[in-house]
């Protein structure tokens, strides 16, 4: 049986190993050659080296966002969401889905976009 240590340092090795980079599907690949001590005359110039670019995944999960409200706005808030509920004939509205709702307006309208800049600009200014 292998202490907790052990899996540790195996955990470790396996981590320092350099990683294999893959080649990009239809791009040209130069492999890298290193440099003689001592270069006579060459006929013609080299090509550069090629060297491999780790290729990263775009984000899947999504981020999240926080927002700091009063007693108040947050008190109204949920009486909205609780009236919300209730017309729309479901249990509950959450704060997330209010928001998501609210973003995705912002996004798709120019005019309620200039006015919440408008808002913005005088009350922090």
């Amino acid at each position: 049986m292998t202490s907790a240590a052990d899996r540790i340092r195996a955990s470790a090795e396996r981590a320092r190993r350099p990683v294999a980079a893959q080649p990009q599907p239809e791009e040209e690949q130069e492999p890298v050659v290193a440099a003689p001590a001592a270069r006579v005359h060459e006929d013609k110039p080299r090509k550069a080296a090629v060297r491999a670019v780790p290729v990263i995944a775009p984000r899947q999960k999504d981020i999240r966002k926080n927002v700091d409200l009063s007693p108040d706005q947050n008190d109204r808030l949920g009486d909205w969401q609780r009236a919300a509920a209730r017309e729309l004939g479901v249990a509950r509205v959450t704060a997330q889905d209010v928001l998501v709702a609210l973003v995705e307006k912002l996004l798709a309208d120019p005019d309620l976009s200039e006015q919440i800049k408008k808002d913005l600009h005088n009350t922090r200014f």
